[in-house]
């Protein structure tokens, strides 16, 4: 039982509540448990831009029950996506034939999924590279309907366990996990301790721009919050048992404390703060708030010490941490009853509080105001923005019931994402198909049901704030191609606007307009004492510009007379144009295209559909033999060269012929004489102007050591050449 308990730790994100502020708890409005005959433990959940879900986890499970696809290795990767009401649509088993462990998803802006584990499968199954160590962080990007489009198994020569994801302004990625590797593979660091964060940048197509190695000499581990934050740097999140060493600049408060690294965006450490007590403190969640402030959750086993202000309610409570923009401490709250309650997941909610998910086997105590229902039951607590709780509700069913992830939904209410072993019982309405099964549950939006208890006075209020229209401020449609965007006009009388986003607020959008980019569906709200009085919804789309990518399929350096042949990969449903330059090449219109010439080549890739392009990018053709001009190979005697130039020197002796003489720049007459020299090829290796007043030659010539081979030597001046062959032995 103790190791089961410590693995459900390392799973948990905690977060805070304060005092109670009593408000109407939602209902379920809709569950579903999915599994197969074995184990299968959701870990993080999304909502989707078309209203959907998004699941992810890993399964042990062949088919059976839900499951339709085989299992490759130990434990494989398995998402699952479903519609608006928790019905599946699609899923997907992708794994090898090792230990596959999915942590984190997330939507990426071309309507595709970022999925983000570890890996110690080698080539099998969808593994498509060999890994470096035991473990390896392993990256893969599917399409919106769940097909890989790339992957990246990214590690050292030991254990690399990647927790989470979060992609960038730049439609890049940064993974978050910790490293025990030093440098090999593709770890370019030494560990600093047992083991560090370590931190990648990825461009979009999963390639690697920076990294970071960070950590004292102890344990810095559980790295299971990164977050880009509004000034485009990151902020870290976890756990470290260091002292002031490597990167670390403070001592450690207890066994374990949380540790908070704010990077800026190139992965440069600007500031950092070591938090805890005297005894263990995880941190599994982080979240930055409109205002710039950052939520911290996790859990506690930690007295009144450190930097921990209130007494340890249960065996380890949820610690929620409030930090300005620059680190430090500005409220903080214990939340917990008398057993053990482990926070997993914690975000902003669109009314500017916070919503808490994790699990408690903790009966009415302390914080805690229902019963426990089974062996562990799901518990999620809203709080406002200074951490007072407005309601809380446990949810589960006789056994074991281990919630990870939370989110509130488009329309207000909240998604709970974890696993559980109970049957049919209190809140479970389906029976467990084997093991742990994927358990999701859907809180509905009580707002509307608060505001119509309110009397009169409130709806008159509503009146006089109601946002009127939203439009196209251009007129016109709202679907454009990646790259463009649309300027949204709300019409509202009150003397406030907030724009969102699929129901979450989008920061700073305050004004009367909005410009958008990214596809959703966008509302504007005015704030009444009934909450917040929304406008009929406007949708944007946002078609995706397609894939360009051009390769040369030789070299792209050759001689008149030679060519390479560019290749397009074939985009479904798409036209092609090749261009030289900023020039359309007339009739270059397939996929593949010969050059002969000189120049800056790229393909142009168009979507017949929607019109939407993207170009690909440059390869540029060089052909250092002059174009139109046949190197003469016949040899002639008009100069000698000696000795054999292998030795890296030779002299040349040459006399210009009759007519040939012409007028220095700025001197007397004489000869501007240029000597060349060409490999076998065509190619030229070395160049050299040589200026003789009387037309006559004799120097000694350096150039570097040539190779054996057959090499022509040509000197002259305008029109006038003479050339040689060598051939260096």
């Amino acid at each position: 039982m103790k190791k089961f308990l410590f693995k459900i730790i390392v799973l948990t994100n905690s977060l805070f509540i304060a005092h109670y502020s009593f408000s109407q708890t939602p209902e379920i409005e809709w569950q579903n448990t999915i599994g197969g005959s074995s184990d299968d433990m959701v870990l993080s959940v999304i909502q989707t831009d078309d209203g959907g879900y998004f699941l992810g986890g890993y399964s042990t499970s062949g088919i059976s029950g839900n499951k339709t696809q085989i299992g490759y290795g130990y434990e494989d990767y398995w998402v699952i996506k479903l519609n608006n009401i928790g019905n599946i649509e699609w899923q997907k088993t992708i794994g090898g034939s090792g230990h596959d462990v999915l942590n984190s998803v997330i939507e990426t802006a071309d309507s595709g999924y970022l999925l983000a584990g570890y890996s110690s499968s080698g080539i099998s199954g969808d593994k498509t590279e060999t890994g470096a160590g035991f473990e390896d962080y392993w990256v893969i990007k599917l399409n919106s309907i769940g097909e890989i489009e790339w992957q990246n198994t990214i590690g050292g020569n030991s254990y690399d366990y990647l927790f989470s994801v979060t992609q960038t302004t730049d439609e890049g990625y940064l993974l978050g996990g910790y490293s025990g590797s030093g440098i090999s593979g593709d770890k370019t660091e030494a560990c600093q301790g047992f083991a560090d964060y370590w931190v990648i940048k990825l461009n979009s197509s999963g390639v690697i721009e920076w990294q970071n190695t960070i950590g004292g000499s102890g344990n810095d581990i559980l790295l299971l919050g990164v977050i880009q934050v509004a000034d485009g740097g990151y902020l870290l999140g976890g756990s470290s048992s260091s002292g002031i060493s490597g990167d670390k600049t403070e001592a450690c408060v207890g066994y374990d404390d949380y540790w908070v690294v704010k990077l800026n965006s190139a992965g440069t450490i600007e500031w950092q703060n070591t938090i805890g007590g005297n005894n263990s403190e995880n941190l599994y969640s982080i979240t930055q708030s409109d205002d710039g402030t950052f939520l911290l959750g996790g859990l506690s086993f930690s007295g009144i010490s450190g930097d921990k202000t209130e007494a340890s309610i249960g065996l380890s409570d949820f610690w929620i941490i409030k930090l300005n923009g620059a680190g430090t401490i500005e409220w903080q709250n214990v939340i917990g009853g008398i057993y053990y309650d482990y926070l997993h997941s914690v975000i902003n909610t669109s009314d500017d509080g916070f919503i808490l998910g994790g699990n408690s086997n903790s009966g009415i105590s302390g914080d805690k105001t229902e019963s426990c229902i089974g062996e562990q039951d799901y518990w999620v607590i809203k709080i406002d923005d200074t951490g007072s709780i407005e309601w809380q509700n446990t949810i589960g069913g006789n056994n074991y019931d281990l919630m990870q992830s939370v989110i509130e939904t488009t329309d207000g209410g909240y998604l709970l994402g974890g696993f559980s072993s109970s049957g049919i019982s209190a809140d479970k309405t389906a029976n467990s198909q084997g093991g742990f099964d994927y358990w999701v549950i859907k809180l509905e939006n009580c707002t509307e049901e608060l505001c119509n208890s309110l009397d009169d006075n409130c709806n008159g209020f509503i009146d006089d704030g109601v946002i009127e229209t939203i439009s196209n401020a251009a007129g016109g449609a709202t679907t454009f191609c990646q790259g463009s965007s649309v300027l949204l006009s709300a019409t509202y009388s009150g003397t406030s606007v907030q724009w969102k986003r699929n129901g979450i607020n989008i920061a700073g959008a305050t004004t009367s307009t909005y410009s958008v980019i990214k596809t959703g569906n966008y509302s504007a709200v005015t704030t009444s004492p009934c909450g917040n009085a929304t406008s009929s919804t406007i949708t944007v789309t946002v078609n995706k510009n397609p894939n360009a990518n051009i390769t040369a399929g030789g070299a792209t350096t050759f001689c008149a007379g030679g060519s390479v042949t560019l290749s397009e990969a074939p985009v479904g449903g798409s036209t092609y144009q090749w261009y030289k330059g900023a020039s359309a090449i007339a009739g270059a219109t397939s996929t593949n295209y010969i050059a002969t010439t000189a120049g800056n080549y790229k393909c142009r890739v168009t979507k017949t559909a929607s019109g939407c392009f993207k170009n690909s990018n440059t390869i540029i053709v060089t052909v250092p033999c002059k174009e139109g001009e046949e190197l003469i190979k016949e040899e002639n005697n008009n100069f000698t060269i000696f000795p054999n130039p292998n030795t890296g020197t030779f002299n040349l002796v040459y006399n210009v012929p009759t007519g040939a003489i012409s007028p220095l720049e700025g001197g007397p007459r004489g000869v501007m004489t240029m000597l060349e020299i060409f490999n076998s090829l065509g190619q030229q290796i070395y160049s050299q102007q040589i200026n003789s007043p009387d037309g006559n030659i004799n120097e000694t010539i350096s150039i570097n050591n040539l190779s054996s081979g057959i090499y022509f030597v040509r000197i002259g001046n305008g029109n006038v050449y003479s050339q040689q062959k060598l051939i260096i032995e």
